[in-house]
């Protein structure tokens, strides 16, 4: 699975080497990111939108998407600074960082490349299942599931939360690579293969979607 998404994207670069990369953070797309890594060279244009972010926990946290983007992805294929664009989830500039990266992805977007993995309660980015789905960036308040991530995501003054690039934006992208591993998704997987669309199962969505390669490891089946 990672082998073949990470040709995608080397496909891609070499036809637009300047395209805009929108990342996503997890166990399922580590594997694309050291194939992307072989290949370096081919990078050195691409630019990087940090897809969501944990909220409570700092930038230099472990566990932060941040961080596993500077190993995984920034570092490995030296993406320098002026060619990333993340933020900060600290509550006091919540509101700040919410506005600034809606502004850059609307004047900059769409992205040519969204990856998205699948969470447990059918979740992509922090869009998580809800009578509605925000279509702008915004913050999103987590589910139970998503935050047993970590504990620590539960120990703020308010309910746990992460700041995430929303629906509209999400699906307006040119080309989204689905990657979907990792145990209990299977209940979420048959929801998407069910091909009804709804709000309960945010990926659902992309059903609507003209351009997805959707991956599908067997281990999670």
């Amino acid at each position: 699975m990672s082998q073949i998404a990470a040709q995608i994207v080397i496909e891609e670069v070499s036809c637009k080497p300047d395209l805009l990369f929108c990342a996503a953070t997890g166990n399922s797309p580590t594997g694309m990111y050291a194939g992307m890594a072989e290949n370096k060279e081919m990078f050195h244009k691409m630019k990087v939108v940090k897809m969501d972010e944990w909220g409570i926990i700092p930038l230099s946290h472990p566990d932060s998407c941040e961080s596993y983007l500077q190993k995984h992805l920034l570092d490995p294929l030296e993406i320098p600074d002026a060619r990333y664009t993340g933020f900060d989830t600290a509550p006091q500039i919540v509101v700040q960082e919410i506005g600034r990266m809606q502004n850059f992805i609307s004047q900059n977007g769409p992205f040519d490349i969204c990856i998205l993995g699948l969470g447990k309660n059918g979740h992509i980015a922090f869009n998580e299942p809800n009578e509605y789905l925000v279509p702008e960036f915004h913050k999103a308040k987590l589910a139970a599931s998503t935050i047993q991530h970590d504990p620590a995501l539960s120990q703020g003054s308010e309910p746990a939360y992460g700041l995430c690039v929303g629906m509209r934006d999400i699906l307006l992208s040119k080309k989204i690579i689905f990657l979907v591993t990792g145990k209990g998704k299977q209940t979420a997987i048959d929801q998407i293969l069910s091909k009804k669309i709804t709000t309960q199962c945010p990926a659902s969505f992309l059903w609507m979607h003209p351009n997805v390669e959707c991956l599908i490891d067997n281990s999670s089946l």
